[in-house]
């Protein structure tokens, strides 16, 4: 998640991810780019995810720069941005559905809740697209502005069926931020080197590649019955932690809990939180699962004596805790 400006930075750095030893650079050395590069691509935080009152807008297509009935153009330097959506086994793709998000030039994302900053009327803000037969995908959008005290990036949701669904985000090469970014620099090098690409500015429009990498769904690694155990309500208490201000923001509130629907499909767990889009749960161990779209969190389901599922914890990586009770 990214860091809002109106939390205080320390309350902030509890829940993410935090500095790593290392820094990166303002450029990076590709000789080592191929390296695993079938792998799947390193996941990241939602971060400011558009509301559903956004995700639901009638133009959401590959041009960002323009909305579809509206005469004027987006503030900013038009680029192009596209790629391919492959498996761990390098071949593509069809038919996958990218969705991209941004901030705009003046760094504010297209956000119903967060009134920070200066808005773009003419910036669609969030797109969707469906990769072709080659797996590839391409969209017209902005640079994206500065945010915080992120690097520029481009969030992406990645989702086949019958693959991992992916969210992750996009770096450019050669920024200055790059070496402070504390998402950015959660990572190894290698890793980095998988999430950022150059800016070509020797074609027509200044064109960034990313390939994305998606792992497919082994049928029957999780038997129903035993996601069932899983399946169901809870009430997350969040009064009094520092979750509870990070949602007032991303969610409007005020909110003192927060509701999560955990569902099973297609042989996989989901959750939904309030105002949301429904996010994958990747299995760890028994009853326990990453929950890294939300706050890059561990999520472990605790049991009674009967053994039946009746808690959730969300565990962050600093060791912040989050508990819920099953209804």
């Amino acid at each position: 998640m990214e860091h809002p400006p109106n939390i205080p930075r320390r309350s902030w750095l509890r829940l993410s991810v935090g500095l790593a030893a290392g820094t990166v650079g303002t450029a990076f050395t590709r000789t080592d780019a191929n390296k695993d590069r079938c792998a799947v691509t390193p996941r990241q935080e939602l971060g400011p995810f558009p509301t559903m009152r956004f995700r639901s807008q009638a133009d959401h297509d590959v041009d960002l720069t323009q909305i579809t009935g509206q005469a004027g153009i987006a503030t900013g330097e038009v680029i192009i941005v596209k790629g391919k959506i492959l498996d761990t086994s390098c071949q593509p793709i069809a038919g996958a559905i990218v969705e991209i998000w941004q901030a705009n030039h003046h760094g504010k994302y297209r956000h119903e809740y967060d009134d920070s900053g200066q808005s773009d009327a003419n910036f669609q803000g969030w797109a969707q697209a469906v990769t072709n037969a080659n797996g590839e995908y391409q969209f017209k959008t902005i640079l994206p502005g500065l945010y915080g005290r992120r690097a520029r990036h481009i969030h992406y949701k990645v989702a086949k069926r019958g693959y991992h669904e992916l969210v992750t985000q996009l770096y450019f090469d050669g920024e200055e931020r790059n070496r402070t970014d504390e998402i950015l620099n959660s990572f190894t090098h290698e890793e980095q080197m998988r999430l950022t690409g150059k800016l070509d500015k020797t074609t027509p429009t200044p064109t960034i590649e990313f390939t994305i990498n998606l792992d497919k769904v082994v049928v029957g690694a999780l038997p129903a019955k035993v996601l069932a155990d899983y399946t169901g309500e809870y009430v997350l208490q969040v009064k009094g932690t520092d979750y509870e201000q990070l949602l007032n923001t991303f969610l409007g509130g005020p909110y003192d809990k927060v509701t999560m629907q955990v569902e099973q499909q297609d042989g996989l767990l989901y959750l939904t939180t309030t105002k949301a889009p429904k996010a994958e749960l990747f299995w760890k161990a028994k009853d326990q699962f990453d929950a890294a779209s939300f706050y890059d969190t561990v999520l472990t389901f605790g049991r009674n004596a009967a053994g039946k599922v009746v808690s959730a914890t969300f565990r962050a990586r600093d060791g912040q805790e989050l508990h819920g009770r099953r209804v």
